[in-house]
């Protein structure tokens, strides 16, 4: 395995330094330490049979127009169309390699459409230093805080589960993160908070320092705000994702570490259902003109 097929597949956060904002890569655009770009549900199909294919080809060419480049890609889940084929991840790496190339690094995150089996055949670091055994869990680090990402793929045989599910074991291990910590975090899963509201309840408990949720799944750039009644009613902000490709909002979002506060940009490229080729209606144009550049505040305090 070489050094490109391993970043990929592993996302090299604990194995490759982070890129100063100063240094360059082979393309001479900076990466920020302090950027990442978050995208969710691409359902690339390794048969190149339908659209998500190429409208996640141009978010990721959207990405790497961003100057400086981010210097962390999280990927929220349904990364696979449907059932989540090894032929699926084998086509999603490739697409992915330009971003590896940019010297991005890529954690992946499962989705109701993914099987964690097919991936882990395609993607074995990223599997294998999972946080939880039999889950992808990792702790993604920027500057001043981190990202929590747990796995609420709910899998079942040979068909796609929409229902999400966090299990004990990883909810366990929130708990201890959340008591051991000293910085600011957020929880992303691929399924929103609302649909699992017992655990959103147990993962703002886990710590005040916990400031938000960030979910996908929906296809949509949502604002939201989760409370935990158990703990004084405590609120935080709850943040929906585009599809980078399928239908609904498309497109994906930056995050911005500025030190004691987190600012979210949507950069929405389109939004149609079911496809582009469907009619087009003029209210998916407004919609998607009223989200475009919409930027969100999360303070860390």
């Amino acid at each position: 395995m070489n050094r490109r097929e391993f970043i990929l597949a592993a996302g090299a956060f604990s194995l490759v330094p982070s890129i100063a904002a100063t240094d360059k890569n082979k393309n001479s655009k900076k990466i920020d330490e302090y950027l990442a770009v978050i995208i969710s549900d691409c359902h690339i199909c390794g048969d190149k049979k339908w659209h998500a294919n190429d409208e996640t080809v141009k978010t990721m060419n959207q990405i790497l127009a961003l100057d400086p480049l981010p210097a962390k890609m999280i990927v929220m889940g349904d990364i696979a169309a449907l059932v989540g084929l090894k032929k699926d991840y084998i086509e999603a790496k490739k697409v992915f390699a330009p971003i590896v190339d940019a010297g991005i690094e890529i954690a992946w995150m499962m989705g109701n459409h993914d099987r964690r089996d097919m991936f882990a055949e395609v993607f074995p670091k990223w599997a294998e230093t999972s946080e939880v055994e039999g889950r992808i869990v990792h702790v993604v680090k920027m500057p001043s805080v981190d990202l929590v990402l747990l796995d609420s793929l709910d899998q079942l045989k040979n068909k796609s589960n929409h229902d999400g599910k966090i299990n004990e074991a990883q909810i366990k291990w929130l708990e201890k993160f959340g008591a051991s910590t000293k910085r600011p975090f957020f929880v992303c899963t691929h399924h929103d908070g609302r649909q699992m509201k017992k655990f959103a309840q147990t993962a703002i408990g886990t710590s005040t320092l916990m400031r938000g949720y960030i979910h996908g799944h929906r296809h949509s750039w949502i604002l939201d705000a989760l409370h935990n009644w158990k703990d004084g009613g405590r609120l935080v902000r709850s943040i929906g994702m585009p599809s980078a490709a399928l239908w609904g909002d498309i497109g994906f979002v930056t995050l911005r570490d500025k030190g004691n506060h987190a600012e979210f940009k949507i950069f929405e490229r389109d939004c149609f259902f079911p496809s582009p080729d469907f009619k087009r209606e003029e209210s998916w144009d407004v919609l998607r003109k009223e989200n475009d550049g919409a930027v969100v505040k999360v303070l860390y305090k």
